[in-house]
This record gives C-alpha cells, structure tokens and sequence, in this order.
C-alpha cells in the first residue's frame, strides 16, 4: 500500500503545526537527596497550542510546569 500524502517534519513545520514545548521535570538523584528542576524540551506535532499543551502534559504527568508558546515554530 502506498499512501497518497506523506507530511513529514519540514511539511508540518510550514504549515505551522509544530509547536516548541518547555517542560520542567522534577529530579532526585537518590531517595533523600534535594528535588531539582531539570528542563525537558519537545517538539509536538499538533493543530493547536491546547491540544500541544495536552500531548505534552500526557506524555510527562509528573512535571511541574509546561510552557507552550503563543505561536508554532516558523520554518
């Protein structure tokens, strides 16, 4: 089977569905040492800034913090 359309990575960023997602992970070394922040950045693939928002926040359900930019990345 062949598919009709393929969108690969340079398709979806002109089209302005990829969106730079911050998100910041909680981190201990070992049990008993300080919790830090680490930064997490991603790249999703997504319509809209809320449906961005809800991928990321799916995919890492223990962050502390995402951050979604107002606007996608431009190519």
């Amino acid at each position: 089977m062949q598919p009709d359309m393929v969108m690969d990575y340079p398709k979806l960023l002109e089209k302005g569905y990829v969106w730079r997602v911050n998100v910041e992970m909680p981190m201990q070394d070992t049990p008993g040492d300080d919790i830090y922040e680490y930064t997490v950045t991603i790249d999703v693939v997504s319509p809209t800034q809320a449906l961005a928002q809800y991928i990321a926040s799916t995919i890492y359900p223990d962050s502390s913090l995402i951050s979604v930019p107002d606007e996608p990345l431009t190519a």
